[in-house]
């Protein structure tokens, strides 16, 4: 028995030195005594607590523990039954001890020998693995401390680095450089990148320098250590990713963002150095902007050129410097064609890149001695010394032809145009402001006559403009005051007579003006942004009243006009949605109406709009159809449900050959993509008679019905559905 007793001590004792740490060994520990000696449970009572339980399922009966590890001979397990107990102290420790449990018969001497020694061997076990724990513990942080004196020390020379070529006013993007770089190789290899806000906190971040290899980080963390210093987040098996924020003159700038691989705990030294690489930068970029002060303040960043200060300066350098009056100096005001579309498209990089290509492309149409500067946006101007009028036209001709020559940007063929208006002066005491205000009116005027084109300044141009502002007033006010209101035309179904639904129209009695057509007042509503405004309004008042005609003609739908700055307007789904709520109107009772050539403007972002605005069940429709220039395929891709044909198909009295084959190629093509058509301007019983034969479902016009006001719809819909013949619809109306 000694000799065998030996042997499985001499086992138990590797096995349990054999252990990584004190859990493992208990739990071995214990398996293997109660194997040993055929019993059915055990466990371990170290330090006042029930540890490394064997055989007991799910529950531990952990008082009884207590009492055997007390001295007590007897274990009472739940649903097993009172089991015959061995205690076996694990050293000195009181109350520490091994304990198994058997249900046959107690333990023998030789057994109770074994399960002594055993406990001996575990005490001695962990008493040895909690001296190797801290003794690993402390060369660990001694290593840690070690490594952390390298660490600053390499931080501190890699700051002087920079610190020395900031003083030495090297160039930006290499001081950048040298940031990332740096901070890379002391936070191990790590994937470092600068990214800072283009004219402020708020726009855009573009990344300014980078060393490392990973994916750029998301937006949202470096705007987060923007707004509330710095902070980490740890994707799903990416690794740590650190941010710090970098400050100008006090205003944030932009952020400092690592993406960190093999760290297991938080990073909290890792993003202490990067805010100090943040700093860094943070002086880098307030020195720069010190020293590149003057140039800024003058020149535009992404062309060079002039901007609106210093050429204003340069003009009136030149006028106060003319010998006589009559000296001329002329002004081009020069605003790009499709400029948004491209940016919108393609990017703000993108347009960035076109923008410089527009000014070298400007500068080779003018002399040497000439200024051209870049006011803002996609606006320009050049300044001609000692040039007439018919000279000034030229150059804003041959900048036209310019303007129109492809340009390459991001690996594809751009077209774009320019319209230029011109400023001559021949007073003496001319200001620069005025003349280029000039300039910036014959510009406008020009636009308005079409894209590509050239226009000199003359006197009625102020004068429009001045009525222009004035009626941007009264549009304010109108709206403000509830100064607007509607009039409804019905589209009635030709096939019967009876109408389907109303158009909403707006109408205007200005109580200065009179009464302005929408025709006059809706381009000065969007050339100041306020056809949004005033779109929601007919929307939701339409809405409201369509939803209490409805209470007595079921089935009536609602037309309502869609300018394209409504389209392209982010909330416009959002606005749409809350005024049908508001009314109580069902989405398929609206049908949206777009013209043709607002779709073909801004096509990308027009096609998301529409997509959008019919998931939610609106109905769209295209709007003078045939005057745009959509193709076959591009009307195949448009989500569309209703086709209103121009009236300048229909406008004659009586509808020629071409007219009917005209009208008759569009319905059958509404028929083949299984879209409703409706015909515009139906003004006579020919008219009618024509466009029922062609198969035309739905029409308007005032043969058919005036806009009228809203109280008289209700008696036309009910005389309609009696069975009144269409065209002796009431033609009451204040309009």
């Amino acid at each position: 028995m000694p000799s065998w007793s030996s042997q499985l001590l001499t086992e138990y004792f590797t096995a349990v030195n054999a252990a990584a740490d004190e859990t493992t060994a208990i739990a071995g520990a214990v398996e293997r005594a109660t194997e040993m000696v055929e019993a059915e449970v055990g466990a371990v009572v170290r330090e006042g607590r029930v540890v490394g339980a064997y055989g007991f399922g799910q529950v531990v009966p952990e008082a009884q523990l207590y009492e055997v590890a007390a001295g007590q001979p007897m274990l009472d397990v739940p649903y097993v039954g009172e089991l015959h107990a061995a205690t076996n102290p694990l050293g000195s420790e009181t109350g520490d001890a091994l304990i198994v449990a058997r249900l046959s018969e107690p333990f023998d001497p030789a057994e109770r020998q074994l399960l002594q020694g055993m406990g001996q061997v575990l005490g001695l076990a962990l008493r040895s693995i909690r001296v190797l724990t801290a003794e690993r513990q402390l060369r660990a942080e001694k290593e840690r401390q070690a490594t952390t004196a390298q660490s600053r020390q390499r931080l501190v020379e890699s700051l002087l680095t920079i610190q020395r070529a900031i003083s030495a006013r090297r160039p930006l993007p290499e001081i950048l450089d040298a940031v990332t770089g740096g901070a890379a190789g002391l936070l191990s290899g790590a994937t470092v990148m600068l990214l800072l806000a283009e004219g402020g906190p708020d726009r855009r971040l573009t990344i300014a320098s980078t060393c490392g290899n990973d994916i750029a980080p998301p937006e949202s963390l470096a705007r987060a250590a923007m707004a509330g210093g710095a902070v980490l987040v740890r994707p799903d098996g990416a690794g740590w990713m650190i941010a710090a924020p970098v400050r100008v003159t006090g205003e944030m700038a932009g952020s400092l963002v690592a993406q960190l691989h093999g760290i297991g705990g938080e990073p909290t030294e890792q993003r202490d150095q990067l805010d100090a690489f943040a700093q860094q930068v943070s002086l880098a970029l307030t020195d720069a902007r010190t020293v590149e002060a003057v140039r800024e303040a003058h020149h535009d960043p992404i062309t060079g050129l002039p901007n609106r200060a210093l050429f204003l300066k340069i003009l009136n350098r030149v006028l106060a410097s003319r010998v006589t009056a009559a000296d001329p100096t002329s002004v081009l005001f020069i605003d790009l064609d499709r400029f948004k579309t491209v940016n919108d498209s393609l990017g703000h990089d993108a347009g960035d890149q076109l923008l410089a290509l527009v000014a070298r492309r400007l500068r080779g149409c003018v002399r040497a001695s000439d200024t051209t500067a870049r006011l803002g946006g996609d606006e320009f101007a050049v300044l001609l010394h000692d040039s007439p009028g018919d000279a000034a036209e030229a150059v804003g001709e041959r900048i036209v032809a310019a303007m129109k020559e492809a340009f390459r940007v991001a690996g594809r063929d751009i077209f774009i145009g320019a319209s230029v208006g011109i400023a001559i002066s021949r007073e003496s005491e001319q200001m620069p402001e005025e003349l280029l205000h000039n300039a910036d009116l014959a510009m406008y005027r020009a636009k308005k006559n079409g894209p590509n084109g050239v226009l000199v300044y003359e006197p009625y141009m102020h004068a429009e403009a001045l009525d222009r502002l004035s009626l941007r007033g009264d549009l304010q006010r109108a709206l403000r005051e509830d100064g607007f209101r509607l009039q409804y035309q019905p589209l009635i179904r030709l096939a019967d007579g009876v109408p389907a639904g109303v158009e909403a129209l707006i109408r205007w009695q200005s109580p200065a003006r009179g009464f302005v057509s929408p025709v006059d007042f809706i381009p000065i509503a969007e050339e100041f942004g306020l056809i949004v405004d005033i779109g929601q309004w007919v929307l939701e008042n339409s809405a409201i009243q369509v939803a209490k005609w409805r209470r007595d003609f079921g089935d009536l739908g609602l037309n309502v006009n869609v300018s394209g700055h409504q389209l392209v307007n982010p909330r416009f789904a959002d606005d749409v949605m809350r005024a049908l709520a508001i009314a109580g109107l069902p989405s398929s009772a609206v049908t949206l109406e777009l013209t043709e050539s607002v779709l073909m403007t801004e096509p990308d972002l027009g096609m998301a709009a529409l997509h959008q605005l019919r998931g939610l069940g609106v109905q769209l429709s295209i709007d003078d159809f045939g005057t745009g220039y959509s193709s076959l395929a591009y009307l195949r891709e448009l989500p569309v449900d209703e086709l209103k044909i121009d009236r300048a198909f229909i406008a004659r009295a009586e509808l020629t050959a071409e007219d009917l084959a005209l009208v008759r190629t569009i319905v059958e093509l509404a028929q083949i993509l299984g879209l409703r058509v409706v015909a515009e301007g139906i003004e006579n019983a020919a008219q009618l008679a024509a466009l029922r034969g062609l198969g035309c479902g739905y029409g308007q016009g005032y043969h058919l019905c005036r806009p009228v006001d809203p109280e008289v719809v209700p008696d036309q819909l009910a005389r309609a559905q009696a069975g009144s013949p269409v065209g002796v619809l009431d033609h009451r109306s204040t309009a």
